[in-house]
Order: C-alpha cells, then sequence, then structure tokens
C-alpha cells in the first residue's frame, strides 16, 4: 500500500510547501494562515522532524475519505488504530522521498483560500526545474480548520487528477475492503508496518 504512483499527487504537492517554508524555531511570521500551516508542516519533514509533521495532518478526516461509507461500519478502537497506521506508512515512505525531492523546487504562488463546506481550499502552482525547462504544476491542497484556527491538511490534488486520499481509496483499500473488511485491511496495514521504521523526530543540528 501506499507506493510509487499513487502518492505521487500528495507526495510533490505537499514538497512544494518546502519553499521558503518558516523556521522550526517558530519566529513570528507575517504569511496568511495557511501558508505557515502548510509550511510548518513540510519544514518538520524537511529536517526529519516526521512525528511532529503528523500532528499537522488531519487524521479524523483523512479516515472518511480514504473508507468511504465503510468508515462508519469500523468500531472506534479500529477507527484509531487505522488513522495511526495509515499516518505511519505515510510517513515512512513519502516523507523520505519528499527530502530528496527539494532540490528540483524553485519558486511557489498561491491562490487566496476558499471556503468549501467545512474545509478550506488553497490553489497553488509548483515550479519545478527539470533540466533546462522550468514545469509548473498546478495543486489544491485541502485544510480543515480546529475549533481554536488551528489549520491541518487532509487532502491535496493535482488538477485534473483524482486527488491523494481519493486515488489510494479506489486502487488500494476500497479492494482490499471487499475482499475481507476491516479484519483484512488492518491485518495487512499491521504486517507492512513492521517493515518499515519507528516515525521519530531526528536530532536537529546545531
Amino acid at each position: 500500500m501506499l507506493t510509487r504512483r499513487r502518492i505521487l499527487a500528495g507526495l510533490v504537492a505537499l514538497t512544494a510547501l518546502a519553499v521558503a517554508a518558516p523556521t522550526l524555531a517558530g519566529r513570528r511570521d507575517s504569511k496568511p494562515a495557511h501558508e505557515q500551516a502548510l509550511g510548518q508542516l513540510i519544514n518538520n519533514v524537511r529536517y526529519g522532524q516526521d512525528n511532529t509533521a503528523l500532528t499537522f495532518l488531519d487524521g479524523p478526516l483523512q479516515g472518511p475519505v480514504l473508507l468511504g461509507d465503510a468508515w462508519g461500519k469500523g468500531t472506534a478502537e479500529q477507527q484509531a488504530e487505522f488513522i495511526k497506521l495509515f499516518h505511519h506508512l505515510f510517513a515512512a515512505v513519502a516523507f523520505p522521498k519528499m527530502r530528496d525531492s527539494f532540490q528540483h523546487l524553485t519558486t511557489v504562488t498561491y491562490d487566496a483560500p476558499k471556503a468549501a463546506g467545512d474545509r478550506i481550499e488553497v490553489g497553488s502552482v509548483l515550479h519545478i526545474q527539470a533540466g533546462p525547462k522550468e514545469q509548473e504544476l498546478k495543486l489544491v491542497y485541502s485544510l480543515s480548520k480546529a475549533a481554536d484556527g488551528a489549520l491541518k491538511v487532509v487532502d491535496v490534488t493535482i488538477v485534473g487528477e483524482a486527488s491523494m486520499l481519493a486515488s489510494i481509496r479506489d486502487d488500494q483499500i476500497t479492494p482490499i475492503m471487499a475482499e475481507g473488511g476491516w479484519p483484512k485491511l488492518l491485518e495487512l496495514l499491521r504486517a507492512r508496518a513492521k517493515d518499515l521504521p519507528a516515525i521519530v523526530d531526528q536530532p536537529l543540528k546545531k
């Protein structure tokens, strides 16, 4: 699960946010709230603070997208374990590749955020230096807003394609759920997680 093509949208989109991200020290930043939240997520990934980076992802909202109608059929314990395992796999597979991709980025521009139901959508254009020619990639980030105003990432989409979560759901999770439901899904996630390193915050270099 979470292999190559189906994490590409999220991998590339999230990586884009590394450009001009705020410092880990959390100094006061004049950027809009959505840019600060996205930048904090990616800056933590950039410096190996993977466990902290996961706190900027909204697992309770990602779960219903990934499992669709089946989400409500799971127990609270199953839902909590799924989120934990999904984030473990995502961080272990995607975050290292994101760090390797920073060298290809040049600039990022953002649109003004737009309300979309209970979420906020932010359009963006990523400029990538691919050889002698610069390419542009248009993205849309889906963010949630907590009662205290904190913003978290729910999903990312390359314009014209299915979103990252929808792709993972349709290609990987739905077939597993059809075969064996929640027990099969959690069994496979547990087995995969055992083969991956623990998600931790690496010591920062002084």
